[in-house]
């Protein structure tokens, strides 16, 4: 090979190696992009969700204290219930008394 083929060889890798940085480039650029977009970038998503995570640990105490008042007033309805069968049984009882051996 001559001088001058080597030459326009060497040209050719050097086109093909910038028409491949240039790719990168676009790549670079769109990768970029996501991360740091305002809007909806990787960024922001963590941040985001950051947010949200400390607000739930905030709020975490105050939730738990809500889930056992809730679990206190179903106990409580619960022996209301039982309660109020018992006083039906009793007047049923009480009225069947009545009607029947009196």
């Amino acid at each position: 090979m001559t001088t001058k083929e080597e030459i326009i060889v060497m040209k050719k890798d050097v086109s093909n190696l910038g028409e491949k940085i240039d790719g990168l480039d676009e790549k670079m650029d769109m990768i970029i992009k996501k991360l740091l977009d305002p809007d909806s970038g990787l960024v922001v998503r963590v941040n985001k969700n950051t947010e949200r995570l400390d607000y739930r640990d905030e709020k975490m105490p105050e939730w738990m204290s809500e889930m056992q008042q809730f679990r206190n007033m179903k106990s409580w309805k619960s022996n209301i219930n039982r309660a109020l069968w018992v006083l039906y049984s009793v007047v049923i009882g009480f009225l069947a008394k009545i009607i029947f051996w009196d």
